[in-house]
């Protein structure tokens, strides 16, 4: 299979809690180090994801996924607000109509390593990218953590229109929002951060 044998068809939208228990499995055999539940079911409000997964027509078997969810602070907020809980100013700001529901993380993206160099990483950003423009999301950022290959990432991101920031960079306000704590204050820090805005 080359370049030209990924058919953007092939994605579609994890949508069931079997095939999201499969792209689980997929980051796990993957990635790695991926905390149990890190794909959310499909009934969690408060971390509302797309969750693209990638099967050749031919085989069906699940070769690569991407999964994008609303930040980590943004959910929490969430949550609290809903039980009533006070909000400090910084937690506020992320339900703003123009923040919480206008930015996205992309937490996770993975090929099936006997699928890899064939476009399917690119294809699956694409369509989650569209995906989000489409549901009017404007910024859509991530980062990449100690343990992978940041440099091959560090160039896959730039190479998609990403402004890849430097290591220990922390993510700028976006939106008018903090949408991730500081380097400083993070148990573990991601290696780097990067970001894009959607627009058109």
């Amino acid at each position: 299979m080359t370049h030209s044998d990924v058919h953007p068809s092939a994605i579609t939208e994890a949508a069931t809690a079997n095939e999201r228990q499969q792209v689980q499995r997929l980051f796990e055999e993957t990635i790695g180090d991926i905390a149990p539940g890190a794909v959310p079911a499909p009934t969690n409000s408060y971390f509302p994801a797309l969750v693209a997964q990638y099967r050749p027509q031919d085989t069906g078997v699940l070769a690569g996924a991407a999964l994008a969810v609303r930040s980590q602070l943004a959910g929490r907020a969430a949550e609290l607000a809903a039980a009533g809980a006070p909000l400090p100013p910084p937690l506020r700001r992320l339900l703003a109509p123009g923040v919480l529901d206008r930015h996205r993380e992309l937490d996770l993206i993975g090929v099936r390593r006997d699928f890899r160099d064939r476009g399917i990483g690119s294809q699956l950003l694409a369509y989650v990218e569209g995906r989000l423009r489409a549901d009017g999301v404007r910024v859509l950022f991530g980062n990449v953590t100690d343990g992978l290959d940041a440099e091959a990432l560090r160039r896959f991101y730039g190479r998609h229109g990403y402004r890849v920031l430097d290591d220990g960079q922390d993510l700028p306000p976006l939106l008018g929002a903090e949408l991730m704590p500081s380097m400083a204050t993070l148990p573990v820090p991601p290696r780097f951060f990067f970001f894009k805005m959607l627009t058109g």
